[in-house]
């Protein structure tokens, strides 16, 4: 994972994103850290709210042109220019804090926010064309990981550069020159970018914000995989606002912390937000897996609720104007579990969000790359700037931040179940990939044999009642069944063979019809671009010898053009899931568990050299020989 961080491809955008996000977030945090301890609460409330949203304005107002600019021009030396623009407004940020003046400061988060809004289309467009498709997830995760922590280091940063030990002395010196140094340190590392040609050189710019907005807006719905998406990360940016924007006055009414304890809370999210992004990496094993990101939302769910659960755990005893120092808060006891709930929140918004950035930049066509980014960063200001709105009328209505953390963690829970409806056969994968991982010493072999995208027929031997389950953890993406009807219309059962989108299948002589409808049914789905698995034996192997072939396959190759690849499962004779006895799940209950099972994925086989002896043939010798 981290061998990218010594290719020049991506190391020195690594380090200019990095100093960015800390560049940005030390700044944020410092004036939130001012505006709360500073200025009498129901204001500082409010304003909190607002420089929040001053932030996020300018990605609604100016994506669309951003996004333009970076698809016709190269990317490198718009990098250059952005960074330098970075170092002028980081000028004047120093003047604002040499004056001490909030709303001038207010005005400079607002430039910020246009500068990010620039620089945001590069940020996940470059990828793909640096990187290899291999490794994409991967970088994506680096590049996530890497901005939560600059997060974390930026969050301290401007948490302790304006604490009051350091201004006292200093006045806000420290913090004017801390973020002018990371604005130059990060120029210098854009100059070592490699180019990237432009994606459509010939585009002419139209500089209309409300048309190019409209017309910017109307790219997330290229593909529906790009607007789930889109809207999925969209989400996440209304939820993960009220923390990132709330916290601080969370951290002074709620928990009675001073500044140092709201810079810690933020660091448990920025830190849990890495550890996120690194699990989601080493779980995808290089390829996209949604099913992460309905775990990450019921985590966030689970996590957020506590959050409000624990609320009745806070000092109450302290007048107005004290607060808890670092060192008091952490020898509360209670407190432990605050700090382990914005960890795991911030940990399920790392899983949640890194495969939905990575299915745009996949699916995106290259020459719209910049501008469906930029899509998806105005449909993330609306998200955004809503959540500000939303949040300043629970205020008024006269709701606590911990209840308002409450309202959201519902809405999230209702968010996440849309991820079910939309995305079943990519959540069943991510869960029967855990499954047989947990309950099997299970390996795959020949993984890379699998093609990335396109129709994909596999053929496997049948040994047992879960095949299914241990083929589908050894693909790179959701396959689907077919199956016998009798099981698929198990009512108990069917719902979830017709959300997986199984094919059913009846004998020939039962039904000629039944079957001839299914094979109609795979060529529709290969047609479609689909991963279908079929058992060409027709039953579960009775004595661990595999049955002869039918010749289902090459009638479904007569009139589809697919790849065929054969896949033998080893290891699962004897199981209480196999006809070992007779029947299967007969006796006692599983009792193999980590027993020692194979997935062996064969090399794909030329399409005009389909036989049903060859593929047996090849199945039989990859299977080898079967002991109980």
């Amino acid at each position: 994972m981290f061998g990218l961080l010594k290719q020049r491809n991506f190391l020195p955008f690594f380090g200019c994103m990095g100093l960015g996000a800390l560049n940005d977030n030390m700044f944020k945090s410092a004036l939130a850290i001012l505006i709360a301890y500073n200025i009498q609460k129901e204001t500082a409330d409010l304003l909190v709210q607002a420089s929040a949203g001053l932030f996020i304005l300018p990605f609604f107002l100016f994506s669309g042109i951003s996004g333009q600019i970076c698809d016709k021009y190269e990317k490198s030396k718009l990098i250059v220019i952005i960074k330098s623009l970075e170092i002028l407004i980081m000028c004047m940020a120093a003047i604002g804090f040499y004056i001490n003046n909030i709303y001038f400061l207010m005005f400079v988060l607002f430039l910020m926010g246009a500068q990010s809004t620039l620089f945001g289309p590069i940020k996940y467009s470059i990828l793909p064309q640096h990187l290899k498709t291999k490794d994409l997830l991967t970088g994506n995760a680096l590049i996530s990981m890497g901005t939560f922590i600059s997060i974390l280091i930026g969050t301290i940063c401007g948490g302790i550069l304006v604490s009051k030990d350091i201004i006292t002395d200093y006045s806000l010196l420290p913090i004017s020159i801390a973020v002018v140094i990371s604005a130059i340190i990060g120029m210098i590392f854009s100059k070592f970018i490699p180019s990237a040609a432009p994606s459509a050189p010939n585009l002419k710019i139209n500089l209309n914000l409300i048309t190019e907005t409209w017309k910017t807006l109307k790219l997330a719905n290229t593909k529906k995989s790009i607007l789930l998406a889109i809207m999925g990360i969209s989400w996440f940016w209304f939820f993960g606002f009220f923390f990132l924007a709330s916290l601080p006055s969370y951290c002074r009414d709620v928990l009675r912390g001073d500044e140092q304890v709201a810079t810690i809370l933020l660091t448990f999210i920025s830190i849990g937000m890495g550890i996120g992004s690194i699990l989601c990496e080493k779980l995808s094993s290089g390829n996209i897996k949604i099913g992460l990101v309905f775990l990450g939302g019921l985590g966030l769910t689970l996590f957020s609720t506590d959050l409000y659960l624990s609320g009745n755990t806070f000092p109450t005893n302290l007048t107005d104007g004290t607060y808890l120092t670092l060192t008091q808060f952490l020898n509360i006891g209670t407190n432990l579990r605050v700090s382990f709930d914005l960890l795991m929140i911030g940990l399920s918004g790392g899983m949640f969000i890194v495969p939905l950035y990575t299915l745009i930049q996949q699916d995106a066509p290259r020459h719209l790359g910049s501008r469906i980014i930029a899509s998806n960063n105005i449909v993330n200001a609306i998200f955004m700037v809503s959540a500000a709105i939303f949040a300043m009328t629970l205020f008024s209505l006269g709701l606590n931040i911990l209840q308002i953390f409450l309202i959201v963690s519902i809405m999230n829970l209702a968010v996440t179940s849309l991820l079910l409806y939309f995305f079943p056969q990519h959540i069943y994968h991510f869960f029967f990939t855990i499954m047989v991982k947990v309950i099997y010493n299970f390996k795959v072999q020949g993984k890379n044999n699998l093609p990335s995208s396109g129709p994909v027929l596999i053929v496997s031997n049948h040994v047992s009642y879960i095949d299914p389950f241990l083929i589908c953890s050894g693909m790179n993406r959701p396959p689907r069944y077919v199956m016998d009807k009798s099981f698929y219309d198990i009512k108990i059962l069917k719902w979830f063979f017709t959300s997986s989108k199984s094919i059913p299948i009846t004998p020939k002589k039962i039904s000629p019809q039944g079957t001839q409808q299914a094979i109609d049914d795979v060529i529709q789905g290969l047609t479609n671009g689909d991963m279908i698995v079929i058992f060409p034996e027709g039953f579960i192997t009775k004595t661990g010898e595999m049955i002869p072939f039918k010749n289902g396959v090459e009638r479904i190759l007569e009139k589809v053009d697919a790849t065929v690849v054969p896949v033998a499962i080893k290891g699962m004779w004897g199981s209480w899931f196999s006809r070992v006895k007779g029947k299967a799940l007969k006796g006692l209950p599983p009792n193999r568990i980590r027993a020692k099972v194979e997935l062996n994925i064969g090399a794909p086989v030329p399409q005009h050299e389909v036989n049903m002896q060859r593929l047996q043939e090849e199945v039989e010798e990859m299977r080898g020989v079967q002991r109980k």
